[in-house]
């Protein structure tokens, strides 16, 4: 059982093969984002999530450049597009068994959680406000913080004509 280095949120690929769907809108006023955080888009314009966000453009695939209508490329959460993040719950005096992955969490859906650190990860402990469904490990099983492989669930795709 390993530990595994925490570090924010990555797109990694696509289901079809093909190369994620990217696209670039102005920043918002007054943004301080980073690199993979997850953000949507407010009167058109790039604004980072809240802390239990049901509207998800994508993540963002630069920091903000704290300058209105800058470029900010994103990576579109959609039904093809496959994100990789740690496991980690930082409540204090949370049970460490929450960071954790499990076999049984492959397949499961789960919140998402933006730390104290200001990084994004999958919350195991959050399976009520569900945004996110794990398709795969990267890391072992009953390694802490493990990176696993994920989609943004179809009801909280912000540019998805049904959700």
């Amino acid at each position: 059982m390993a530990t595994i280095d925490l570090r924010g949120c990555d797109v990694v690929g696509t289901i079809s093969g093909n190369s994620p769907e990217i696209r670039e809108y102005p920043e918002a006023a007054s943004q301080d984002f980073k690199l993979g955080d997850f953000v949507y888009l407010v009167n058109g314009k790039v604004t980072v999530c809240g802390a239990d966000p049901s509207s998800i453009l994508g993540i963002a695939l630069k920091d903000a450049t704290e300058t209105e209508d800058s470029s900010i490329p994103v990576a579109l959460a959609n039904r093809d597009t496959l994100f990789e993040a740690n496991i980690y719950y930082d409540a204090n005096g949370s049970d460490e068994s929450n960071n954790a992955l499990a076999a049984a969490d492959i397949g499961k859906k789960y919140g998402i959680v933006k730390s104290a650190a200001g990084k994004w990860y999958i919350d195991k402990t959050d399976t009520s406000n569900t945004r996110i469904i794990i398709r795969d490990k990267v890391d072992d099983i009953g390694d802490y913080y493990a990176r696993v492989i994920f989609q943004v669930m179809v009801k909280n795709f912000q540019l998805d004509a049904v959700s």
